[in-house]
């Protein structure tokens, strides 16, 4: 299901010799399941889902056909974590004043108190409706009386007008799935194509004519086709770091309306190729026409702009600027614009598609060729090309091409450099949307190293157990863009986050180059740390702990690619004052790796008798690790952990 739908769930299954089959009759709820204290299959589940089960079917209306979708889930709690379970998330669609509804939503939680079964029902007036995008929603319902043993179990119907929105089924969730079942009952009227993710196949799959009396409609009799996929027995996804989004890698079944066939017999193909879906694009108001209009409305702003003479370089530079310092982004993604574009131009503010559609728009105008490129945000999931599916996408950026040089913009985000995309576009591959035979796209890279440097001057005061510190933080690429934003829109929060508790309350972080976002942007702060000593001895961590402290990659395995965003570099030099009295006892080892996968350094230098040098750097030089690597890039993140973590030992002479 769309990811927002209902995320959780686990399984909990209490075995002798065999599996034993919980009921999935609704309301059906037996003592093992209130008794069950541990899944066996996974001794660290938080809950676990007995059984999911939905189905989606047609009903005639008297325009056509209405799409039912069903569902009814129960869900043991095993953990105190797993009480967060208890929020349910149903998704819905809404475009102007029609919109999907939600009904007979019903709800019990079962709790077992001194040997009996109390059943706490749903109060479904308590409810919060949440805009997740223009046309999304999900609304929050949280069940009662939920707590560590509960079994929890909702049901509920969704019925909509939109034939095209068949409901996707997620068998696997974030936590283990004992049963999950979908079952879609199909008329002869529609077709729908169908991509089964993450496996191979199914446990069971059944296919059949309904052969009870049969339907009738626009004057024709048929039966129904009826599909039914299970799925029992599925572990709990994990979610580690450096992912795109779950919903690339769990199981889960996908559905796209492929064809619509009338009464005549007269078949529309509703998903064909990437060129019509293009061609569909450039046809649509809220995109194709808006970028016609762009196009025109902005020959006068072009004309002001004073461009002439300028290379296309030149001109695309200054009307990117343009655009970003004089419109805002509301941090809507989406692939169609949110309004009218006098309405815009007006406001100054929109969605992705409102800006870069304009932009690209502008840049047609002053005579370059641009076109708008459909993506899908990291978080939104990636885009298989080999499926023309409309509904991948959820973002919309600018392809130039200057001269011989082909750039990618974006002007939602001012604090990135020109031809510098914002780090959630970078997923992948993006369609180019224009009028052609065949299909064209363009791949994300980081083709750059985004780093952080860290410098710090280390003064060491015994008589007052602290160490004074002069630091600085350089950065550049990506991680410039991320430290920019901290700085200017979270200020306080970065401020607790790089001085320590012993710092005194009017120091503050001084910034350079914030907004020349041309030159690498640098912080400067001072801090001061609590002195470890022990005995006669002074311990001191040279990079005053901002190197990561644990492996961010936990699994043993991983059936997925450690996706880093972009290529990342981190340097740490530090310089020590030695204390007066003291000398050095033992200090870490050097350490020189460098391979295809990342680049290791680490050494001291003592050519000072007064001052001991300690640089440590290391470069991770993949934006994307395949599975094969996963084993060595794990191990290499142990090294950095240990290695830059290690104390210098000083004691009195």
């Amino acid at each position: 299901m769309n990811k927002y739908l209902f995320v959780l769930i686990a399984s909990c299954l209490f075995r002798t010799s065999m599996a034993q089959d919980f009921s999935h009759e609704y309301g059906n709820i037996s003592k093992e399941e209130l008794q069950l204290k541990r899944y066996e299959k996974d001794s660290t589940a938080e809950a676990v889902i007995l059984y999911d089960m939905g189905k989606s079917y047609f009903t005639e209306t008297s325009d056509g056909f209405d799409m039912t979708f069903e569902r009814k889930t129960r869900i043991k709690i095993l953990t105190k974590a797993g009480v967060d379970k208890a929020e349910i998330l149903i998704s819905y669609y809404k475009e102007n004043e029609n919109q999907e509804k939600i009904l007979e939503l019903k709800g019990n939680t079962y709790n077992l108190e001194n040997g009996a079964v109390k059943i706490t029902a749903l109060n479904t007036d308590n409810k919060f409706n949440e805009k997740i995008s223009e046309h999304w929603y999900n609304r929050k319902i949280a069940m009662p009386d939920v707590r560590i043993g509960s079994v929890i179990e909702f049901s509920y119907k969704i019925l909509s007008p939109y034939i095209f929105n068949l409901r996707n089924w997620a068998f696997q969730h974030t936590i283990p799935v004992i049963y999950s079942e979908y079952t879609t009952s199909m008329v002869p009227f529609f077709d729908y194509v169908s991509n089964l993710q993450g496996a191979v196949k199914y446990d069971e799959f059944t296919n059949y004519s309904d052969k009870g009396l049969p339907h009738s409609a626009f004057g024709l009799e048929y039966h129904e086709s009826i599909y039914t996929y299970v799925m029992k027995n599925l572990p709990a996804f994990k979610d580690e770091s450096f992912i795109t989004s779950p919903d690339d890698y769990m199981i889960k079944l996908k559905f796209q309306l492929a064809t619509v066939r009338q009464s005549t017999g007269i078949a529309k193909q509703i998903m064909s190729t990437w060129p019509k879906l293009a061609d569909e694009m450039l046809d649509e108001e809220k995109f194709g026409d808006y970028l016609k209009e762009s196009k025109n409305k902005s020959n006068k702003i072009i004309e002001s702009m004073n461009l002439n003479g300028l290379s296309k370089l030149q001109k695309a530079t200054s009307i990117d600027q343009y655009v970003k310092t004089g419109f805002s982004w509301n941090e809507q993604n989406d692939k169609y614009t949110s309004s009218k574009l006098k309405d815009f131009l007006v406001k100054k503010t929109g969605n992705c598609a409102d800006i870069n559609l304009f932009l690209a728009g502008m840049l047609n105008a002053a005579g370059i060729e641009a076109y708008p490129v459909l993506l899908s945000t990291r978080n939104n999931g990636k885009v298989k090309t080999t499926y023309p599916f409309l509904y991948y996408f959820n973002y919309v950026i600018v392809y130039a091409k200057l001269d011989s040089t082909i750039v990618l913009l974006d002007a939602t985000e001012p604090l990135c450099k020109f031809n510098e995309i914002p780090s959630r576009c970078l997923n992948d591959y993006g369609f180019i949307v224009q009028h052609k035979k065949e299909d064209e796209w363009v791949q994300f890279k980081s083709n750059y190293l985004s780093s952080i440097k860290r410098e710090f001057e280390l003064t060491p005061v015994p008589s007052e157990d602290s160490i004074t510190a002069n630091c600085k933080l350089i950065t550049t690429g990506y991680e410039a863009v991320n430290y920019r934003k901290k700085f200017t829109t979270g200020y306080d929060k970065l401020r607790k986050k790089l001085l320590s508790e012993n710092s005194e309350s009017n120091d503050s972080i001084h910034s350079k180059n914030l907004k020349d976002i041309g030159n690498p942007f640098e912080m400067n702060y001072m801090n001061k740390i609590q002195l470890e000593t022990i005995e006669n001895k002074i311990l001191i961590t040279p990079f005053c702990n901002t190197v990561i402290t644990e492996n961010p990659l936990k699994m043993p395995v991983r059936n997925y690619p450690v996706d880093m965003i972009y290529k990342r570099g981190n340097m740490f030099q530090s310089v020590i004052d030695i204390p007066a009295g003291y000398k050095i006892l033992s200090k870490p080892e050097d350490v020189n790796i460098n391979n295809q996968i990342v680049k290791i350094n680490y050494f001291t230098d003592m050519s000072n008798k007064n001052k001991l040098l300690v640089i440590g750097t290391y470069e991770l030089k993949k934006d994307v690790y395949p599975v094969s690597e996963y084993g060595v890039l794990k191990d290499c993140f142990d090294k950095i952990v240990d290695k830059f973590n290690e104390k210098i030992v000083f004691v009195k002479e």
